[in-house]
């Protein structure tokens, strides 16, 4: 459903889901890992990810590791 998705993105800024794009692009698009290949955006968001629960960074899982990416879209390991 579309709704879900919009519901995630809908709790990150808008620097983060730019960010998104950009880490799953050069991170998950093409990759042969084999939790990550063939997987496609919504499913990547759906199923790895999350918001902090501390703080409001977004934690995205990527091969062999997980990036912090901050509300100003700063992203980091």
């Amino acid at each position: 459903m579309i709704t879900d998705i919009v519901e995630k993105l809908g709790q990150f800024t808008d620097e983060q889901q730019a960010a998104l794009e950009h880490v799953f692009e050069r991170h998950i698009v093409d990759s042969d890992h084999p939790e990550f290949k063939n997987l496609g955006f919504r499913d990547w968001i759906l199923g790895d990810v999350h918001k902090a629960i501390a703080d409001d960074c977004v934690m995205a899982k990527i091969p062999d590791m997980w990036l912090g990416i901050e509300p100003d879209g700063y992203t980091h390991s």
